[in-house]
């Protein structure tokens, strides 16, 4: 029974896409790096970001309230992802 339920886990997890998000914020020293799942919102995308950001002590500050920001793609900047 246990080898069962992990190996039903182990077969969610192979099934589940997973990308790279960088997000770079104006001012700041670098990108922030971190792994979503596929079905991930771009709010949770941009809750995750704010609470690495602070994580990492970065400079400028920005806040925690997500609502305030906005995901763009770098290849198309003028159209902001639908949170």
């Amino acid at each position: 029974m246990l080898y069962n339920n992990k190996h039903q886990r182990n077969q969610k997890s192979k099934t589940t896409n997973r990308f790279l998000v960088s997000i770079n914020v104006l001012g700041s020293a670098g990108p922030i790096r971190f792994v979503v799942k596929e079905d991930e919102t771009v709010s949770n995308v941009i809750n995750y970001a704010l609470k690495c950001y602070v994580r990492e002590s970065r400079l400028p500050l920005l806040g925690l309230d997500s609502s305030f920001f906005r995901l763009y793609c770098p290849y198309c900047a003028s159209e902001a992802f639908d949170p």
